[in-house]
């Protein structure tokens, strides 16, 4: 199963959105509305609304979990939180990039931190994800791809791309590994946690 999550950012979801087989939508508070007006109906809508019309939303999700707006965590966090027991094979996260920043760094925050699940951040020009150990990256629509580290000691290997290299030291705010590019077939190496984006 695919969890697909919308969120109330600036909306890409109905220029990128393919539906699949087996999958989920959820609404993340406003992120409802945008399933909504693409013409889909939520699964799952989550949130407190204060960015979205409840009753709408009321009358087009199969289900509704309200959360009060004041709490500890993200209306986002919630929503993987509330997916999580589901165990999707792939959550695909929309519309969490542009608009306010502070969102958009919730959304690696939580990337990082629930790293046994496989997330991808997605809109109209970059793929966000998170490598632990090893990963293949081929050739695509994506012109570049970058790697940033998220933890001390990191140590990265990179084969098949235009830069490669070889057990080199990787420590976070290192911006070594911006705008390389996939030349066959991608290859990378690390120790730990790194954050992957495709762009282009």
């Amino acid at each position: 199963m695919i969890a697909k999550l919308v969120c109330a950012g600036v909306d890409a979801f109905k220029e990128i959105y393919a539906p699949d087989e087996n999958e989920i939508l959820v609404g993340v508070d406003g992120g409802a509305l945008k399933i909504i007006e693409a013409g889909y109906k939520p699964k799952i809508a989550i949130g407190d609304f204060d960015s979205g019309n409840l009753l709408l939303i009321a009358r087009h999700a199969e289900r509704m979990i309200i959360h009060p707006e004041k709490k500890d965590h993200g209306d986002l966090e919630l929503a993987i939180q509330e997916i999580a027991p589901l165990e999707p094979e792939k959550i695909l996260i929309y519309d969490s990039t542009g608009g306010r920043l502070d969102h958009f760094l919730a959304a690696l925050n939580i990337l990082i931190c629930f790293s046994d699940l496989n997330i991808e951040i997605l809109d109209e020009r970059n793929s966000i994800f998170l490598i632990k150990e090893e990963a293949e990256i081929l050739p695509g629509k994506y012109k570049y791809c970058s790697f940033f580290a998220v933890e001390a000691g990191t140590v990265i290997s990179l084969s098949g791309f235009k830069y490669n290299l070889k057990d080199h030291p990787f420590p976070p705010f290192d911006n070594l590994c911006l705008s390389n590019e996939v030349e066959t077939k991608g290859r990378v190496r690390t120790n730990k946690k790194i954050i992957a984006v495709r762009s282009f």
